[in-house]
């Protein structure tokens, strides 16, 4: 009976040793701690862009006809990697019909894309003595838009080329992705936990 008893536990332990053996080999990921690799980040960065500038205007209804008003300006933009910009304008502008004479002053703030922005702001004329409202789209080189004079209560709508570019883009900051720490990249080829191809994995000690 003791005989029978041992050879089966003997038969047991075999077979036990035989299927542990077994799954190492057919199993891969016997023996290690597997763990999903951190994925690539990226961090929206920003930064700021200041230009003073000059340009021509030319204003609907210019009792100066052809001839364009002078342009004096400085820009501050803010600008993201998403190439979202938003910030503030304040230019001069100067008749010189029948000598330099100081026209109007305007403050707007600016917002929009890198590529074209809106401008948004009020204004003084000191040649008529009226304060402005201003609206006005900008590019590269080029702003059109209007003022309204609320003394006449007009429109006075203007075409603008200036020295103004798009402002200079940044790039977001990329954290690149890896293992976690203690972990390294191990190739399973041919399998599929927890996807095929590099995962993150550290051997574990047998308890």
């Amino acid at each position: 009976m003791y005989k029978k008893l041992s050879t089966t536990l003997l038969g047991a332990l075999v077979g036990f040793m035989s299927a542990t053996s077994f799954a190492q080999l057919t199993d891969p990921f016997s023996g290690y701690d597997i763990q999903p690799e951190i994925p690539a980040s990226s961090k929206e960065t920003s930064h700021t862009d200041s230009n003073a500038y000059a340009g021509l205007v030319w204003t609907w209804g210019n009792k100066q006809g052809l001839k364009p008003d002078f342009l004096l300006g400085f820009r501050s933009l803010h600008v993201e990697s998403s190439d979202t910009v938003q910030g503030g304008d304040f230019n001069v502008r100067v008749k010189y019909n029948q000598g330099l004479k100081l026209d109007g002053v305007r403050l707007a703030y600016v917002a929009g894309k890198r590529n074209f922005m809106g401008n948004y702001g009020v204004g003084y004329s000191f040649t008529n003595k009226d304060f402005l409202a201003t609206v006005a789209g900008q590019g590269d080189f080029y702003r059109f838009g209007t003022d309204y004079s609320f003394k006449n209560k007009a429109l006075k709508p203007y075409a603008e080329i200036n020295t103004l570019e798009r402002p200079d883009g940044i790039e977001p900051n990329v954290q690149p992705g890896g293992c976690p720490t203690g972990y390294s990249i191990v190739y399973f080829g041919g399998f599929t936990y927890p996807n095929d191809g590099p995962n993150c994995a550290k051997l574990v000690d047998p308890i």
